[in-house]
């Protein structure tokens, strides 16, 4: 097949080069110069796990190409996928603006030719007939369909999740969109993949209840996290025991700080936002957003606990990206807890393994902050050290060593990565959360 990928983002990048992983022609078009110039030479801009290796490979057998002419890629292709940024805006809605320029650009560059047009932006239901209508006005007289094809992308683990996915969902609405989508994951198909077609709707509400249900899940053990650590109970062993009931599973119920990243939370307010326009209420994925924002002021509480007022406190903090295995902090919890802490008058030193470059870009603000890239070296003259992320490089760090570095040996574990026993008996107070 031949396809093109609008946008080359977190989604569009690897998409592409999965799709040509996957044997297909891919031509990958964005805006950015630099970007496209920097990956047609072969370097990733996005930390992902064997990302750069597969775009090495497929640049070099001429797989996938990247450019910034939208006509030369839409002229070729059987299939255009969209992965732009759908990014959150007035009262949670989905911006589709972005989006939708894409689809203008598009339809002014068809010719006779069918092309099937794809939706992978994460978008509310209705936008696939937006977008159709959209180009409709452009290219009246021009075939085309449009279909829906949401991702489940993991960031840490996206490239084992687009080559060995737990599903394939498609909505679609004639035989063309449904024969074309199934051609190009035909690979995947033929070695088992579960493939769902479904409405456009359908296909559009999937993407938002999945990360809904996730959220909920996350919020659900931290709120029971919380009602643990007030009669003396411990979340890890609660949550064991109800992720061995095959109904629960022991998935995304790690009891910490909260969700973040570009998606659970926008994805959250937008159902919400979604119902809101359709005349329907909803309870408890309204809810899910309050319980999240709660999570943030559980570190400044801990710490206050046992430092008394912050101000002049030195405070180590390890991990600024949002999850383990990618440097994507966006809506990260630590940008939160960090601007909380310099507002308390602490003085603050963070560290992380991939992260502290984004962190920069996006923490703007002015205030005692340092930035390390060895956490060791973070802990020096610390009073308290704070885990944000469940990085392995945090998990395997030398505790002696550390105390030695700390002036004081208060650790707040925001993510329960250590073990409270060997913890404590390095000469730490230990803080988890609900344990």
């Amino acid at each position: 097949m031949n396809i093109t990928i609008i946008g080359t983002g977190y989604v569009g990048l690897t998409s592409g080069v999965c799709f040509a992983e996957l044997g297909h022609e891919v031509t990958c078009v964005d805006i950015d110069v630099e970007k496209i110039e920097q990956l047609s030479s072969g370097v990733c801009p996005i930390f992902e796990e064997e990302l750069p290796e597969l775009l090495a490979k497929n640049l070099a057998a001429g797989a996938i190409r990247f450019t910034t002419k939208l006509s030369e890629g839409v002229r070729a292709a059987s299939v255009v996928f969209f992965c732009v940024d759908t990014p959150p805006g007035e009262y949670g809605k989905a911006n589709l603006r972005n989006l939708l320029a894409a689809a203008r650009s598009c339809a002014e560059c068809l010719s006779d030719r069918p092309v099937v047009f794809v939706n992978k932006s994460t978008s509310p239901v209705g936008t696939a007939a937006l977008l159709a209508e959209t180009i409709r006005k452009i290219a009246p007289n021009t075939p085309f369909s449009v279909a829906s094809n949401p991702e489940f992308l993991q960031e840490g683990s996206a490239v084992k999740n687009f080559l060995q996915p737990d599903r394939i969902v498609v909505g679609v609405t004639d035989a063309r969109a449904h024969e074309v989508l199934h051609e190009c994951y035909h690979p995947l198909i033929d070695r088992g993949v579960p493939f769902l077609a479904t409405s456009i709707e359908s296909a559009e509400l999937i993407k938002y209840a999945a990360n809904s249900f996730l959220a909920l899940k996350i919020s659900f053990i931290n709120e029971i996290a919380d009602f643990a650590e007030h009669v003396g109970a411990d979340i890890t062993d609660i949550a064991k025991g109800i992720g061995l009931d095959p109904r629960i599973g022991p998935l995304f119920l790690e009891a910490g700080i909260g969700y973040g990243g570009s998606c659970f939370g926008k994805d959250v307010k937008a159902l919400d936002r979604s119902g809101e326009e359709h005349g329907y209420e909803f309870k408890i994925v309204k809810a899910l957003s309050t319980v999240n924002d709660l999570r943030y002021h559980i570190i400044l509480k801990k710490l206050k606990k046992h430092l008394g007022e912050l101000k002049g406190k030195r405070i180590a903090v390890l991990g600024l990206s949002f999850k383990p295995k990618t440097d994507d902090v966006r809506d990260s919890p630590s940008l939160r807890i960090v601007h909380e802490l310099l507002d308390a008058g602490a003085t603050v030193t963070v560290s992380d393994p991939v992260a502290l470059e984004k962190f920069k870009v996006v923490f703007s603000r002015n205030g005692d902050i340092t930035y390390e890239a060895d956490p060791h070296q973070a802990a020096r003259d610390a009073d308290a050290l704070v885990i944000l992320t469940a990085w392995r490089e945090f998990r395997e760090l030398d505790l002696n060593e550390l105390k030695n570095k700390m002036s004081h040996g208060l650790i707040v574990d925001g993510r329960n990565i250590f073990d409270r026993a060997q913890v404590e008996a390095a000469g730490f107070t230990y803080e988890g959360v609900g344990r």
